[in-house]
């Protein structure tokens, strides 16, 4: 093993040692459980607080992990879990023949993590894979909002209903209606967008929820509002249910250990 790879090796075994100590460690503590020289681990404790992963505590004796690994472990969590939903979402296209999209929440915006098209479209929704769009126009974020907490719903509205914009005629804009809304939602269990963030598209989600029962990512199905009518939003959303259903399963299983 080369000798960058061994310093490498060296510096994620200090890394992991750290994550047995969330309250913090000394460097003696640390040294005697890895069994590295202190001015090794220095170097290497040093060099993770540089880049923000570790800090030193108040008493400038332990050293912690930061939150800024939490940010990685998301990462690897919404990687990992995007290539569970796939075959999922690659089912859904088949049964419904429209575009279908996968869903996580960050702050207040939605984000595409995922997007399947059917090949013979008469149209492209302008949505892409990596897009942050706001919630309070979105049926995906109108799921987040329905199954939050009333706190976290008038949180919600504080921050952002001086930015709201009238995207369309149909976009909702009076804080009464849209909480009653949401609570619609939450009763039937699936959102719409009734041409509230584009004129002439429509938008069918329906929540996924993790294992504490709070919303975590989103299925939903758009198209023309035409043919979103004529094939039946609470039709599809019972189609789009019975894939997040699924995928919970599948997710629940996986990480039934966690």
């Amino acid at each position: 093993m080369s000798e960058q790879i061994k310093s490498l090796s060296k510096a994620l075994t200090v890394l992991e040692f750290l994550g047995e100590y969330p309250n913090g460690v000394s460097l003696q503590k640390i040294s005697e459980g890895t069994g590295f020289n202190k001015s090794s681990i220095h170097r290497i404790l040093a060099t993770f607080e540089a880049s923000g992963y570790v800090a030193q505590m108040c008493s400038g004796k332990e050293y912690r992990l930061t939150m800024k690994l939490v940010h990685l472990g998301h990462a690897a969590i919404n990687s990992d879990v995007t290539g569970v939903v796939k075959p999922y979402l690659a089912e859904l296209l088949t049964e419904v023949n429209e575009t279908v999209n996968f869903l996580s929440f960050d702050a207040d915006n939605i984000i595409f993590k995922d997007k399947f098209e059917p090949a013979d479209a008469s149209f492209r929704t302008r949505t892409y894979v990596g897009l942050h769009s706001p919630m309070y126009c979105s049926a995906a974020g109108k799921c987040y909002l329905a199954f939050s907490s009333d706190a976290v719903r008038e949180a919600y509205w504080q921050r952002n209903a001086s930015t709201m914009k009238p995207l369309t005629e149909n976009t909702i804009l009076d804080r009464g209606l849209f909480f009653d809304v949401l609570d619609d939602i939450k009763a039937r269990g699936y959102a719409l967008d009734d041409e509230e963030n584009e004129a002439g598209i429509s938008c069918v989600a329906v929540p996924i929820f993790d294992k504490n029962k709070s919303p975590v990512y989103a299925v939903s199905v758009s198209s023309l509002t035409p043919k979103m009518k004529a094939l039946g939003y609470e039709a599809l959303a019972k189609k789009v249910q019975t894939i997040t259903g699924r995928i919970e399963q599948q997710l629940y299983e996986r990480n039934k250990d966690v």
